[in-house]
């Protein structure tokens, strides 16, 4: 017993002295942040506080919103638990039914932040049931 719990600190010890790898050099000039929204479009924000995992919830509440008819393009901040949406012009938008669409897959508090006028609605909209 001894010897495997003295092989166990021994590896441990190693691993936790090699060095970490090294990006090649220019890898991290390769990677950029993309934009959002750089046309300008109207957007709104929706509180997604049934968020639990950015892999998983982040990119379900993103493709729900992103299949919503006027959307244009959406962002997910995990963090702060909301999705902002950028609205085409020329199509219509309709929160309720995005609303609606994230409750049908399980994000039943979600609720309009604010609106394309840009004003807080929080404590106007009530939570999808």
């Amino acid at each position: 017993m001894r010897k495997i719990l003295g092989l166990g600190i021994l590896l441990f010890a190693v691993g936790c002295n090699q060095e970490a790898a090294k990006m090649p050099k220019g890898t991290s000039d390769a990677v950029t942040a993309t934009s959002f929204n750089s046309s300008g479009a109207p957007t709104i924000v929706i509180n997604a506080p049934d968020m639990m995992c950015p892999e998983g919830c982040g990119a379900k509440v993103k493709e729900i919103l992103s299949g919503q008819p006027g959307a244009k393009e959406v962002v997910v901040n995990f963090d702060a638990k909301t999705a902002t949406v950028a609205i085409d012009k020329d199509a219509k938008f309709d929160s309720d039914a995005a609303l609606a669409a994230l409750a049908d897959h399980g994000f039943k508090n979600s609720s309009l932040k604010s609106g394309v006028d840009g004003q807080s609605q929080a404590s106007e909209a009530a939570p999808v049931q």
